[in-house]
């Protein structure tokens, strides 16, 4: 094991997600719904917004639709991709494989917490970048002791208010209502009356 650049305890964050990627969106999610009891799902139709994608080192066109709902404090991400560019999702679906992809971490220390994978055997897949160039977003392959991709994506205050308001959705649902809420974008999500709701991950 190499040396810690920083204490190491928590590097992560306290918070995780378990995402899955799929052929067919809707069915997975009524799927969620209907059978494991999770919901309701926040679709946000628009995923990628103004971002770039760098997938292997060169920029991809990538498009995206992204679901969330919660279990508990656990994050579930459901991801469909809506065009041929090269990504992790693509890669992954035209492997034959569908399903569980990637487990995330929202470190507070995003470089930190990158450099000590990279030093630890975790290779850079795909990032998402913000206008500034950092990396907003950072899919890792993983060591074979963790069986699946790793994602680490920084929590900052917006993020804690974004997932925060989809995680009070499903701690108030009733197991019925409207399993699936569509928005265009985020700012659709957070300006609608559910995601304008006061709410935290604490």
């Amino acid at each position: 094991m190499l040396p810690l650049p920083f204490p190491c305890k928590g590097y992560l964050g306290e918070r995780m997600q378990v995402a899955y990627v799929v052929h067919d969106l809707d069915a997975a999610m009524q799927y969620w719904a209907d059978v494991m009891k999770v919901g309701p799902f926040v679709v946000i139709e628009d995923s990628r917004g103004e971002r770039s994608v760098l997938h292997r080192g060169q920029e991809s066109d990538v498009q995206f639709t992204l679901a969330f709902a919660y279990v508990g404090d656990v994050q579930i991400e459901l991801i469909a991709q809506s065009n041929d560019a090269p990504s992790a999702y693509k890669e992954f679906l035209d492997s034959g494989r569908e399903g569980l992809h990637h487990i995330a971490f929202w470190p507070e220390d995003m470089d930190g917490a990158c450099a000590l994978l990279e030093e630890n055997g975790f290779t850079e897949i795909s990032a998402v970048l913000a206008h500034d160039g950092s990396r907003t977003v950072v899919y890792y392959q993983a060591p074979a002791h963790i069986g699946c991709v790793v994602e680490l994506l920084p929590m900052s205050a917006a993020r804690t208010a974004y997932y925060g308001r989809i995680q009070q959705l499903s701690k108030s649902w009733d197991g019925v209502t409207r399993p699936i809420r569509r928005f265009a974008d985020r700012a659709a999500f957070l300006a609608s009356a559910e995601g304008a709701e006061s709410a935290s991950l604490s």
